[in-house]
Parts: C-alpha cells; sequence; structure tokens
C-alpha cells in the first residue's frame, strides 16, 4: 500500500501520521511524507514590481516557506521511526491541492492523508470549498485524520448498494486494520416517495416492504465481502438523512472511523454517497475515509 501524508508542521497534521502509525503496515508497504511550501505574496510600497528589494524579499520568504516544509516532515518523519513500512520525504513548491493531486498520480497512491486543519493555507484543505475541491479532484481515496488518535478498532461503514459503495467495502476488507477491529455496515433507507404515500396505506406498506428487503440486501451483500477479506461486522438499517443518521450512527457506537464511498447510485433512496460523504467528512466526530471508485478495480488486478 502506498500512502501520501500532507503535513504543515500543525498539531492536527502530526495528528494524521499519528493515526498511519496505528495501522498494521508491512515493509512491503510506503509512506510518503509531503510539505508544499506555497509562493510568498508581497504587497508593499513598490507593489508588484520586480525591483532587487522585492525580488530579495521574495527568495528570503521562499527560503523561509521552504525551511518551515522541510521542517514539518522531518518531524512527522520521527513519529514514525517505529514503523514497520518504508518512510520517504518530500517537500514541494505550488498550491496543496495542485501539488498533492499531481504526487499522488506519479506515485500511484492507494491513500491521501490529512488533518482537517492545520496553519498557512494548508489549514483550509479539508475546510469548506476547497475541502469540496479535495475530495472531488483527489484521484485517490482520503483519510481526514481527527484527535483523539486511537486505533481504528470501531469502524461504521456506510453503503448504498452502488458500484462506489461497494468499491468501499472492498478497500476496507483489504484496509490494514488492527487485529479484532469491528466493522459496523449501515444503509439508511430516506423518505418515502410521495406517490405511495398519496396512494394509501396499502401502497406505502408495499414500498417499506420493498426498501426494507432492499437495503437488508445491501447490508448483506457488504457483510459477505467484509467476511471475504477476514473482517468480522455487524448489519444497522436506519429510516431518516443519511448524513444525521451516519454521525448519530457514529456517535452511538463510538466510531474510531466512518467509511464511506466517493459516490453513489442516486436512484436508491439509501445512502446517496457523495455530497453526503463530503458532508461527513466536515462534521464527523472522528476520522472519516472516503474510497474513490477507481480503488474497487485496483484492488481486483492486485488480486488476480
Amino acid at each position: 500500500m502506498k500512502i501520501v501524508v500532507a503535513v504543515d508542521g500543525s498539531p492536527q497534521s502530526l495528528a494524521a501520521v499519528s493515526w498511519i502509525a496505528q495501522l498494521s503496515l508491512s515493509p512491503a508497504d510506503e509512506i510518503v511524507l509531503v510539505s508544499v511550501a506555497q509562493q510568498p505574496a508581497l504587497i508593499g510600497a513598490w507593489g508588484y514590481a520586480y525591483t532587487d528589494v522585492s525580488l530579495r524579499l521574495q527568495n528570503e520568504a521562499w527560503d523561509a516557506a521552504r525551511e518551515l516544509a522541510g521542517q514539518a516532515v522531518a518531524d512527522a518523519a520521527r513519529e514514525l521511526t517505529r514503523c514497520a513500512s518504508q518512510v520517504r520525504t518530500a517537500v514541494l513548491d505550488g498550491h496543496p491541492i495542485d501539488v498533492i493531486s499531481e504526487l499522488v498520480r506519479e506515485t500511484e497512491a492507494d491513500l491521501v492523508v490529512v488533518g482537517p486543519h492545520g496553519h498557512g493555507r494548508l489549514a483550509s484543505v479539508l475546510l469548506g470549498s476547497v475541502s469540496q475541491s479535495l475530495l472531488h479532484r483527489m484521484p485517490t481515496s482520503v483519510l481526514v485524520a481527527r484527535e483523539p488518535v486511537r486505533p481504528p478498532e470501531r469502524i461504521l461503514l456506510a453503503v448504498d448498494g452502488s458500484a462506489h459503495g461497494l468499491a468501499a467495502v472492498r478497500y476496507l476488507a483489504r484496509f490494514p486494520l488492527p487485529a479484532g477491529s469491528q466493522i459496523t455496515v449501515l444503509t439508511s433507507i430516506g423518505a418515502w416517495p410521495d406517490h405511495a404515500v398519496e396512494r394509501g396505506a396499502a401502497d406505502l406498506r408495499d414500498t417499506v416492504i420493498f426498501e426494507r428487503g432492499r437495503a437488508a440486501e445491501i447490508v448483506a451483500e457488504a457483510i459477505e465481502a467484509l467476511e471475504a477479506g477476514g473482517r468480522t461486522s455487524a448489519p444497522l438499517i436506519r429510516h431518516g438523512d443519511p448524513k444525521r443518521q451516519i454521525l448519530a450512527a457514529a456517535t452511538e457506537i463510538e466510531a474510531d472511523l466512518i467509511v464511506t464511498g466517493a459516490r453513489g447510485i442516486g436512484g436508491f433512496r439509501g445512502l446517496v454517497l457523495g455530497s453526503v460523504s463530503r458532508a461527513v467528512s466536515k462534521a464527523a466526530p472522528c476520522s472519516t475515509l472516503v474510497v474513490a471508485g477507481r480503488a474497487s478495480r485496483e484492488h481486483e488486478r492486485s488480486d488476480r
């Protein structure tokens, strides 16, 4: 497994590093610690003119930014001195999202790990509009590591029967979780269609039976795939708004990690993953993992 961890020297980004250290990684796995130095914006009496003074200040600011970035990856590397996997560092220039996206493509990483916020421009990597951009653009799975840092032993997996939901199941079945981790498989049945309500109790009853039956099938399929990967799991079917049900269930089971697919099918009124997964990533009480759709294809190739 190849993991890219973005750090900026903040306690939040170091929490992301510590989170990865809790996983059951092997010498065959690789961790890339990356910190991004951004071009300083200098505004003064000289404006943006390329005078000797402005160029000197620009170079000094660049040097300071790169020094801070280098210190960030050095501090992060010390957190992983006991990690069994390979660890390497990178200090790169540019905008964090662009740089991290390109690094992920170059290294063919399986996972990107960030803290929920930090300082500098990287502080907004998973907040507001920038967070939505990252989760939308990132070519691989994204884990947002939150404190308190502890081994991911209680996992809430949200599924909706879509290909992306199944990708999350297969990804989690092979994820290097600690031994004995427990997975709760959740699907949430949304509001009943208006036509069923309008046609009366009989039609509504039929709709309820169908939706519950479909939800049970989705959960059973996920549990079967997890068991094939040697994972222990339990079903949970809820009714109501998907985001609220995910967050409520995570609180109830004291989850260490919430896992969702990157997108959903939109047709089944269960979890319409995608906008839900991004919203959960912002409001979750614990770490979250949004699995990219390509994850299932990569695992299928690795199994051949």
